[in-house]
C-alpha cells in the first residue's frame, strides 16, 4: 500500500497487490527466499504452477543424490545418510517428488 502511495505522489502509476500478495503469504515465506537454505532444507519457488523440480544434492563426504522437490520447503535431510551440505536444480522438470538415488 505504502508503495502504491509513493508511486502516485511521484506521478507514476502502480498497483498495490505486489505489496498486499508479500503481505498474504507472511514473514517466513517472504524471507526465506528459494534454493538451498541451508541445514538439508531445499525451498522450490514455483509462482502458484505447481511444478515439480529435480535437484541435486551434495552431502559432506562429496556424494551425489538426486531428489525432487515440490512447490514449497522440502527437508532432504532424512533420506540422505550425510550431513547435506549443498542442493541445487539440476534442469528437470515435471517429475514424482520424492528420493531418485544417487547421481
Amino acid at each position: 500500500m505504502i508503495a502504491a502511495l509513493a508511486a502516485v505522489g511521484s506521478g507514476t502509476t502502480a498497483t498495490a497487490a505486489p505489496v498486499e500478495e508479500m503481505a498474504a503469504r507472511g514473514p517466513d515465506t517472504v524471507s526465506e527466499g528459494c534454493g538451498y537454505l541451508g541445514w538439508g532444507k531445499y525451498r522450490h519457488c514455483d509462482g502458484g504452477t505447481g511444478s515439480t523440480v529435480m535437484v541435486d544434492v551434495e552431502d559432506i563426504l562429496g556424494n551425489l543424490f538426486r531428489y525432487c522437490v515440490g512447490p514449497g520447503t522440502t527437508n532432504l535431510q532424512p533420506v540422505i545418510r550425510w550431513r547435506v551440505i549443498g542442493a541445487w536444480w539440476n534442469g528437470g522438470v515435471g517429475c514424482i517428488p520424492g528420493y531418485y538415488g544417487t547421481a
